[in-house]
């Protein structure tokens, strides 16, 4: 698998589990190769995220099998399905759902009014996910898809692992220093709040046009998230409404227990937010 992983594309063809026949790679980060494949046994086109061997550990591995078959039992249309997992000569691998379209990093919303119902969106897949115990802790722009259709799909529940110096698989979290929550940066007891937090990061972000906190390197960015307060959005976007503003800061708070107890309340807020009426989902 080494010479795999320095050149994907020569893997065009393999088949993974005498089944999933990898064709060409969509993308490649630090922990593998995400691949359009064909699923032989049921005849469709599926996404194969292969992961590097020896990157997880034995208790990564672990985790991002079992977190992997925890997320295909959920059906929902805001989250990507996750169809199986398994391991390939000592590589493990995940077999999803095969989407059009960008993420919302690539396509960022047009205006505040398409933030709020991709947020929207995402909170219907939160909620589904948390009620299932399932925390997805790497909620950031690159793990949401906008398909073609208008549905913001939402990828790597547990699956989001990165070697980059912002997460660490042993350590004090596993996330993206941009978008990581107090609690998880300090290696903490999460629940889903933490997904909301990550929310927050990424509503202000799109609607303040930068990020609450950044900085010269991860350890900063993550130190400011821990201590610091930030700006409300509208002092560099007065665009954004009061009760947007508070809805942001409110997800922004340091200790979970002040923010929103769970997605559902997050959902009714941004329709509130906005002047429509709150939403009985």
């Amino acid at each position: 698998m080494t010479s795999f992983f320095s050149s994907p594309e020569t893997f065009a063809g393999r088949l993974l589990n005498q089944r999933y026949r990898l064709e060409h790679p969509l993308g490649q980060g630090g922990m593998g190769t995400v691949f359009k494949a064909f699923d032989t046994l049921l005849d469709r086109p599926v996404a194969v995220k292969l992961l590097t061997p020896g990157k997880l550990g034995t208790a990564g591995r672990n985790r991002l099998l079992r977190e992997a078959r925890a997320v295909a039992r959920l059906n929902h249309p805001n989250i990507v399905a996750v169809y199986d997992a398994g391991e390939d000569e000592g590589a493990p691998f995940v077999v999803m759902e095969l989407l059009e379209g960008d993420s919302l990093h690539e396509t960022p919303p047009a205006n505040l009014p398409a933030l709020v119902e991709i947020a929207k969106q995402v909170c219907r897949a939160l909620a589904e996910a948390h009620v299932h115990g399932i925390i997805h802790r790497d909620l950031k722009p690159e793990n949401i898809i906008l398909t073609p259709a208008g549905a913001a799909k939402l990828t790597d529940f547990g699956l989001a692992l990165s070697p980059q110096p912002d997460s660490a698989e042993n350590g004090a979290f596993i996330g993206t220093a941009f978008y990581v929550s107090p609690e998880q940066a300090l290696g903490r007891e999460l629940d889903g709040r933490a997904d909301l937090y990550s929310l927050g990061v990424l509503l202000y972000e799109f609607s303040a046009g930068q990020l609450p906190f950044s900085g010269e390197d991860p350890v900063e960015i993550i130190s400011r998230h821990i201590s610091e307060q930030p700006a409300p959005p509208s002092r560099f976007n007065p665009q954004v409404p009061p009760g947007l503003d508070a809805l942001i800061l409110r997800l922004l708070e340091k200790e979970p227990e002040k923010r929103f107890a769970d997605a559902n309340q997050v959902l009714n807020a941004l329709h509130t937010a906005l002047g429509e009426p709150p939403s009985s989902a």
